[in-house]
This record gives structure tokens, C-alpha cells and sequence, in this order.
């Protein structure tokens, strides 16, 4: 039978993008004859080795030159009665999927698995043999398992017009054509878009070499912002030694299956079922040499973001600052997958793997992209450009409040709050320097840095991806009353111990304090290591140089205003440090 170049097409079988062609019994070859589409006796191949007994005709399968359904012209195989699918859905899609149309619905009369492969229309069939195959054959590798069933919520999403127009993220369509993208009627998406169902030249029917760069056709329409960032980790691999070259080269692919994904929102593979997206991120990758052990952190330290209690609660449209309700924390909270780099890593470090160094408050190649809340802690900012506004996601506003019902003892401020964004405001009296520089000279800081440290990062405290000390904290920091320590590590990271502790100095209180009592005072007891809150009631008599009396210790009834004095330098405390009530003079 020849009927020429037929006018429809016939589905690929899908295989997925990572190991095209593996299996195949048959080369690669845009001779339909000798593909996996070829059913005929003379057929075979591919993964199932599926071919009659009897028929030897190749193209009878899909089409015929006569009686043909009414579906389209030369069409021979039944199309499935079944008028429902479940589409591909996303909070974030942009398009709007229907039920399967045009050549989708043709590729679908065997890839749907409802349809005998070798039963044809008006209950013709070919082979009696082919007749037991009535459902396709089905695989537990999603990467080739061409059985995709009736919920196609999992692969991605078909008969849609291609959203150019209001997705910026995607290439202009007038350039796919040359790519090899065709769009069914000039503008739907469908699986002749990516798939060439009578020339198996790339393997999986790919209109798309994908052999070298597994993502070279996920990038022929997607144009994903900061993709093309030349530190793009992702991208390139971050120039990490042993790893760069397959990251590089499996691209989006790393972490999305086009079909049969493990996760069907955003397609995401999972390398343990049932699990959240953290577990592609730090099991699959982030779990050793040379990424950072990041899993370890996360599962052996005993303070840390626990990411592993919210998997799949965070979408990237979602309102900001978070809500009570929609309180969470996912590596994609801080970490933008698509736009993610290597410039500036770690962060603060004057030797970074890829320069420039990230200097304080600018975020570093890590934290691109990731949107955030500014300094008020209420305008949202569509990509942040300092540390604190992704910290603020979460850690400002109404609901910051979450903080304070955490098991953890907390200290309790005599001017409190948990909304970071007011208690770093520049309007307060005194604050670690997050949000604007520093006030004053800076001569209690380590030499090195008392002409540079301007502004400092909440990292440089704390380590947002685990840590054994309270509040996730980069050193040990004591905040009881007496205190054990003999040091404070923290703190001196920056501060000058000497110079605070040298008696023939104006700072000699901390000596006093710190050294020279039986019931010795850690720094927390009398400083807030963020910063005092105007909006309570401080001012720069009653909260000057951080001093913020954690209740606890220097007593429950203290009155904000009365307990502290910075002009005459004394305090009126009545707690377990002092048995007042009565005014402490300077020493």
C-alpha cells in the first residue's frame, strides 16, 4: 500500500529526554520502517519489541487510503470514546490546556492505553494477536514508560495555545518553525510540537537532537529568566570539578520529566516516592562533594529551617509576607532553581568560588531571583536585591508572630517584638547594621574591621541551613543567666574582646559584667543582638547601645523606660542578676 507522505501523524512513544534511544533493537532512523512505530511483521524494536504476526503492511496501522474515520482524513484507528482527561494544571501556568484535540487526541488511540493496539476503526482487526495488548505497555521508569494513560496531569500539557503573548518566559513563536517546533494551526501545542511520530533519527521520535544536551528541546520554546546568566549554576554547573559536565549537559532535566513525572505539579522528578521537592534537591545533588553536604545539615543539626515538614506547601506566586496559615519554609523559599548562580559564594567571603565577592546587604548568585519583602516589611519586591528581604518573607509583618509560640525558650525583651523588619528599622535608637550602615565608628570591632564593616548580613550570625547552637547560630552564644561560658565566640567573630574587657577603657561595665562577678552575665542577658524597636517605646536614653534586659533574668516587672539609662549609665533592675529594686551606678 502506498499512500505517499501520510497528512497525520501518529504519536511517539514516550521515553523521556535523558537516554534517547536506549533499548532500541533497531538504529536510529527517520525510515519509518524502521522505527518502533512500525507494528508490521517486518517491525519490532524498541523497548517492547511490539510487531504482528500476520500483517505486513507498515502504514495500514494508522492509516488507510479508503473508508477512513471521520476523525481526519486516512486516520484508520478507532480514537478513544473517552471525552474526559485529566489536564496538566499549575498554580503559575499561564496557558489554559483543554482536552486533548487535533494530532494529540490521534497519538492518544494508543498512548491513553484504552485501545487495543492492532484494533481498528469499526471494530476491525488486524491481528488477533495484537488484539491481547489492550492496554499499552506500561514500565516503572517514568523515562520509558509510554503508557501515559488518562491523567495526563503528570506529562506536559497539550492542546493549548502557545501563551507568548502573556508568558515573556517563552521563545517568540515566530522563530520555533526554525527550530523544528511546529504549532498545530500556527499556535496550539500538542505532541507533534516535540515529537515526529515517522522519523525516529534522535530517538523517542524527538524533533530535537538531545543526545549531548538533554535539555536542548525544553529550550527551544522555554526562555526561563536568568537561565542564561553565565554563573547559572543549574546551567553550567557552577564550575564545580567532576560534576559541571553533567549538570551542564542535563540542564532542566536535572530536576523535570516531560512525562510521567514523580511529582506532577511542575513535573518535578523525585527520587523517593511520595516525597517532597526538598528531596530532588538534597538527596539527588546537595548531599556531598562538591555541592555541600546540605542533607547532612538539615537531618543531624539541631536547629534548622524544617523544610522537610512543608514539602509542596510553597508556591512561587504566593503572597507575601507569608501568612499564618500558609507559615512554611522549602529550599525554593530562599532559592530561586531557575536563576540560582555561583557569583559571590559563600556569601560575605572576600574569596569567593566565582567573583566578585558579594559585599553586605547584596544578595550573592545563590539567592537570585527569589522575591522578597522590603526594610517596611509589608512592599513586596519582585526580586530581591539585599539578604534581609528574603529573610523578611518570613521573618516581618502580622505574621512573625508565629515566632513566638516556638517550644524553644526565647528571650523575652523588655522592648519586644518578633517582626525583624521593625526591630532592624533605622528610626530605632541602636541595631545591628542589617538594613542601613552602621552609626559611629566602630571601635569595639576587630581591627580589620572597623573601617569596612558598614552593614553585616544575617548570615554572618546565622546559618540558615542548620546549626548545633540555639537560633541557628554560627557560635556558641550563651543566653542564661549565670552564665557558663567563659567566651563568646559569636560575638567575637566581630567584636574586640580585649578592648571590651580592658579595664582602662570607657567599655570596662562588660569586665565587670562578663569576668569579674561570681554569677557571671552573657552579652544576650543585657544586649539585643538585633535591634530595639522605637515603635515599643525605646529611644536612645532607654535603648542606646543595643542594651534591651532579657526579663528572665533582670526581672519580670521591669517598666520599659525606667530600667535603663544611657545618659547616666545605670540601670534598675530587680531579677536573679540584681537583688534591687535600685539604681546600679556605673562602675
Amino acid at each position: 500500500m502506498n499512500i505517499g507522505r501520510p497528512l497525520l501523524v501518529f504519536a511517539a512513544v514516550i521515553m523521556g529526554m535523558l537516554s534517547s534511544g536506549a533499548g532500541l533493537a533497531k538504529p536510529l532512523s527517520r525510515d519509518i520502517a524502521q522505527t518502533p512505530h512500525n507494528l508490521s511483521a517486518s517491525g519490532g524494536g524498541g523497548a517492547h519489541d511490539i510487531k504482528s504476526a500476520t500483517e505486513t503492511r507498515i502504514c495500514v496501522f494508522c492509516h488507510t487510503p479508503h473508508h477512513a474515520t471521520s476523525v481526519t482524513p486516512l486516520w484508520s484507528r478507532e480514537v478513544s470514546s473517552l471525552t474526559v482527561y485529566v489536564p496538566y494544571k499549575s498554580p503559575t501556568i499561564k496557558a489554559n490546556p483543554q482536552q486533548p484535540m487535533g494530532t494529540s487526541r490521534l497519538c492518544l488511540s494508543c498512548h491513553d492505553g484504552t485501545i487495543a493496539l492492532g484494533h481498528l476503526a469499526r471494530d476491525y482487526v488486524l491481528d488477533p494477536g495484537l488484539r491481547a495488548f489492550r492496554d499499552m505497555p506500561q514500565e516503572s521508569d517514568p523515562r520509558k514508560n509510554p503508557n501515559l494513560g488518562t491523567d495526563l496531569s503528570d506529562d506536559h500539557p497539550i492542546s493549548f495555545g502557545y501563551s507568548y503573548g502573556i508568558n515573556q518566559e517563552l521563545n517568540d513563536p515566530l522563530t520555533l518553525q526554525s527550530r523544528g517546533i511546529k504549532l498545530e494551526q500556527g499556535q496550539y501545542v500538542e505532541c507533534t510540537s516535540c515529537h515526529e511520530p515517522h522519523n525516529n533519527q534522535y530517538g523517542n521520535f524527538l524533533v530535537r537532537d538531545v543526545s549531548v544536551q538533554h535539555d536542548a528541546l525544553c529550550t527551544e520554546c522555554h526562555n526561563k529568566q536568568g537561565w542564561s546568566n553565565p554563573d547559572n549554576a543549574h546551567r553550567t554547573g557552577g564550575g564545580l570539578a567532576g560534576v559541571s559536565g553533567k549538570v551542564a549537559a542535563d540542564g532542566c532535566t536535572s530536576c523535570h520529566l516531560p512525562h510521567n513525572a514523580q511529582k506532577a505539579e511542575y513535573l518535578l522528578k523525585l527520587p523517593v516516592a511520595g516525597a517532597g521537592e526538598e528531596t530532588n534537591c538534597y538527596i539527588s545533588c546537595h548531599r556531598e562533594a562538591p555541592y555541600g553536604d546540605i542533607w547532612s545539615k538539615f537531618n543531624s543539626s539541631l536547629y534548622r529551617h524544617p523544610v522537610q515538614a512543608y514539602y509542596g506547601t510553597h508556591e512561587p506566586n504566593e503572597t507575601l509576607p507569608l501568612n499564618l496559615n500558609r507559615k512554611h519554609v522549602e529550599c525554593v523559599d530562599c532559592h530561586n532553581p531557575h536563576q540560582a548562580g555561583s557569583q559571590g559564594f559563600p556569601l560575605g567571603d572576600p574569596f569567593p568560588r566565582l567573583g566578585p565577592a558579594s559585599v553586605a546587604p547584596n544578595v550573592n548568585g545563590p539567592l537570585y531571583g527569589v522575591r522578597g519583602v522590603d526594610m517596611s516589611g509589608t512592599a513586596v519586591v519582585a526580586v530581591a536585591r539585599y539578604e534581609y528581604e528574603i529573610c523578611y518573607r518570613c521573618h516581618s509583618g502580622a505574621s512573625s508572630d508565629y515566632f513566638t509560640s516556638l517550644s524553644a525558650q526565647l528571650p523575652a525583651r523588655l522592648f519586644s517584638s518578633y517582626d525583624e523588619s521593625e526591630r532592624f528599622n533605622p528610626a530605632n535608637p541602636s541595631f545591628h547594621p542589617i538594613t542601613v550602615d552602621r552609626k559611629g565608628n566602630g571601635r569595639s570591632l576587630l581591627s580589620q574591621y572597623q573601617a569596612k564593616m558598614i552593614r553585616i548580613y544575617c548570615n554572618d550570625c546565622h546559618d540558615p541551613h542548620g546549626s548545633n547552637e540555639p537560633h541557628m547560630l554560627r557560635g556558641q552564644n550563651s543566653d542564661t543567666f549565670p552564665s557558663l561560658a567563659i567566651t563568646y565566640p559569636l560575638c567575637y567573630r566581630c567584636h574586640d574582646e580585649f578592648y571590651l574587657m580592658n579595664n582602662s577603657s570607657s567599655a570596662n561595665l562588660h569586665r565587670s559584667h562578663m569576668q569579674q562577678h561570681n554569677k557571671k552575665a552573657s552579652c544576650s542577658n543585657c544586649h539585643d543582638p538585633h535591634g530595639i524597636p522605637a515603635s515599643t517605646g525605646a529611644d536612645s536614653i532607654n535603648a542606646g547601645h543595643l542594651i534591651n534586659f532579657d526579663k528572665i533574668y533582670a526581672g519580670a516587672n521591669l517598666v520599659a523606660g525606667t530600667a535603663y539609662n544611657a545618659t547616666s549609665r545605670t540601670c534598675l533592675v530587680n531579677g536573679a542578676c540584681h537583688t534591687g529594686p535600685q539604681p546600679y551606678p556605673a562602675y
